[in-house]
């Protein structure tokens, strides 16, 4: 029997909130675990019961569909990265083409981060099974808005900032992005990254800085 169960038999009852909120979180980072590991379609919910050491009913009381699980380390995911992102607002310079650069960069290491890219490797295969894990980007229009700002203050030839952003995206993450997804490891060394950004950044001005 494990710590936490032991505390459990001791009380009797329904747990507190925050022993039901340690429980979600305990069978999240198992479940994300698995998932990230062997992938979605080999890991069982038996698994993910053995690697909580709870009860089957525990686990189904909560999530009653390995799917509806998965949906939910998706979500926790994308919350986190969502606290990652506005970090990196709130770091961005004034400037609106280094805000842009800034953003840019960050695009960059969202895409190759492991355990997302993991995710999304996973999230893509169920969504192409029609069952859709994430609603719409919240990442880009953040870009976008920079990229208007430079554009008003003529740093940019951006007319069309959404457009503008998607060639900006394909630019810096597409090609490692897509490797990635293939099972590659491309630019793995920090090194490596940046000098791969800068390459892209100095590609994307070409076309899109005023003056060039």
């Amino acid at each position: 029997m494990t710590p936490t169960q032991t505390r459990r038999t001791q009380r009797s009852g329904r747990p507190s909130r925050e022993e039901s909120e340690q429980l979600a979180a305990q069978i999240l980072d198992a479940a994300c675990r698995l998932f990230i590991e062997q992938g979605f379609g080999a890991t069982t919910m038996e698994q993910i019961v053995a690697a909580c050491g709870i009860g089957r009913d525990t686990l189904y009381r909560r999530f009653a569909t390995k799917e509806e699980l998965f949906a939910a380390v998706s979500r926790r995911s994308l919350e986190r990265t969502l606290q990652w992102f506005e970090t990196t607002m709130q770091q961005a310079p004034d400037a609106p083409l280094d805000r842009v650069r800034h953003l840019a960069r960050w695009f960059l290491e969202a895409n190759l981060e492991p355990d997302l890219l993991a995710l999304k490797r996973e999230a893509f295969i169920e969504a192409m099974r029609a069952r859709p894990i994430f609603g719409e980007d919240p990442f880009t229009p953040r870009l976008v808005e920079a990229i208007s700002a430079s554009h008003a203050c003529g740093a940019l030839q951006a007319p069309d900032p959404a457009f503008t952003a998607q060639q900006l995206i394909a630019a810096v993450v597409l090609g490692p992005s897509n490797e990635a997804l293939m099972g590659q490891m491309p630019l793995q060394e920090a090194q490596a990254r940046e000098q791969w950004f800068e390459k892209a950044w100095a590609l994307f001005l070409s076309g899109a800085r005023c003056g060039a």
